[in-house]
């Protein structure tokens, strides 16, 4: 548990309250997130302290100390070749319309506040990292940037997988690398669109075609190359890819892999923190500090295996008062 008291602190400085504020604090925020409930429900005397310290930080602090504990994990774990993937969540949300929000991916009508997040999804889940996605950022500047993180985590990646969404030159080109010659390996789902849809119909069972994007930087238009695969499954479905990868049936079932970010957002739902504030960067605390707990999961179960709930009720008694302890101790 000194990995989650030691982010809290380092994220914020409330030490000064003593420790058993501090744990109190922390164990009614594990109780929200194992109930799916509210912070200022379950310790109303202590939240607006609490958050009035966050709305003081900086959200580079979190993830800065998220980081730190992102490179403990993967030490720990002794992590060889992975396969990474992209992928947005969300939290649907009552407000009006903000720039930190987004229209939900699953009903346009619904403002969510989103997250644009990385993680290992081979040999299992595990998030490497988790930022705000908002209407005035770009996906693909977004991107690079966890890309040139995922870099600094020296990981031997040997696929990183993207949905549709992704499908854009400037990613595709900023992939290709070609000037560096160090292309990033990735598989990507593709709409079918234009000459992509032309493709699929001229795909019988398996095809791949070199393909030229087209699309505009500064004032000018760009082009780069990419491999288009097209695997036929029946007469009305047709998947494509781009890669940079040699393409073969094997690189396209290890699309199959991505699907485990899904899993792994659905695990960092058992935990979802819920908070009543409008503020962004207590939003993103939360969420950050959800995914902490997958990881805290993830390595307590390279020793003992839980099932994830029951995990955050045995987190939540590590920060009872001792006299409570005693008291919940079998006879």
């Amino acid at each position: 548990m000194k990995i989650l008291k030691t982010f809290v602190n380092k994220c914020l400085s409330l030490s000064y309250l003593g420790e058993n504020w501090n744990n109190n604090l922390i164990q009614s925020i594990i109780e929200a997130g194992r109930t799916i409930s509210y912070v200022e429900t379950l310790n109303p005397s202590k939240t607006d302290k609490f958050h009035l310290e966050i709305k003081q930080r900086d959200e580079k602090t979190f993830m800065h100390e998220f980081e730190k504990a992102v490179r403990f994990a993967i030490a720990k774990l002794k992590l060889k070749k992975v396969k990474i993937a992209f992928d947005t969540t969300e939290d649907l949300t009552w407000m009006k319309e903000s720039y930190n929000l987004r229209p939900s991916a699953y009903d346009k009508h619904l403002p969510a506040w989103q997250y644009l997040n990385v993680s290992i999804v081979e040999p299992f889940f595990l998030p490497l990292m988790s930022i705000p996605y908002r209407q005035i950022d770009h996906l693909d500047k977004l991107v690079i940037d966890l890309l040139n993180y995922m870099n600094s985590l020296r990981l031997n990646i040997n696929l990183i997988l993207f949905d549709r969404g992704f499908y854009h030159g400037y990613l595709i080109d900023y992939l290709e690398n070609r000037k560096g010659q160090r292309p990033f390996p990735y598989l990507m789902l593709v709409p079918k669109k234009g000459k992509i849809k032309n493709f699929a119909n001229e795909t019988q069972n398996f095809r791949y075609y070199e393909h030229t994007i087209k699309y505009n930087k500064d004032q000018s238009t760009w082009k780069v190359q990419t491999k288009i695969i097209t695997r036929r499954i029946d007469e009305k479905t047709c998947w494509c890819y781009a890669t940079n990868q040699k393409p073969s049936l094997l690189l396209v079932s290890q699309y199959g892999k991505r699907w485990n970010i899904e899993t792994g957002f659905r695990i960092h739902d058992e935990a979802r923190i819920k908070s009543k504030s409008r503020h962004s960067t207590i939003r993103f605390f939360y969420h950050l500090l959800g995914m902490l707990l997958v990881i805290l999961w993830r390595l307590q179960n390279k020793i003992k295996y839980y099932v994830f709930k029951r995990y955050l009720k045995y987190v939540e008694y590590q920060f009872y008062p001792l006299e409570i302890k005693e008291l919940l101790a079998p006879p």
